[in-house]
This record gives structure tokens, sequence and C-alpha cells, in this order.
């Protein structure tokens, strides 16, 4: 990975780790689901730059916010 490629990752880090930020400090459940799976989508989405293991999330990308 050259030095452009890890800084979009380490960028791409710090907004799945914003979004984790927000689903602690808001209280509807259901925008907090949302984030906490757009952070999940983020970290698979690094691993696979990273050619690493990807989860299988399309389980829970279609599945709606538990509430």
């Amino acid at each position: 990975m050259n030095d452009e490629d890890r800084m979009v990752v380490e960028r791409m880090r710090g907004r799945a780790e914003q979004c984790r930020r927000l689903a602690r400090a808001i209280l509807d459940r259901s925008a907090s689901a949302v984030l906490l799976q757009m952070a999940e989508e983020v970290e698979a989405d690094i691993k696979r730059l990273e050619g690493g293991e990807t989860p299988e999330l399309t389980q829970h990308i279609h599945s709606p916010p538990q509430r």
C-alpha cells in the first residue's frame, strides 16, 4: 500500500471512530444502530483494501435497525 492509500485508510478509520462516538452520544436508538453499522462497513472496506479477511455483513446491511 502506498502513502496515499495509507492516508485514505487513516481517514476512513477516523470516520468509523467518529460514527462510533456519535452512536454513543445520541439517544435515538435507530440512528445509533445506523451509525454503528456504518462504522462496521467502513472497517470491512479497510480490511478489503488491506487484503485481509472480510466479515460477512450482507445480513446486517439489509436488516432494519433493532429498536
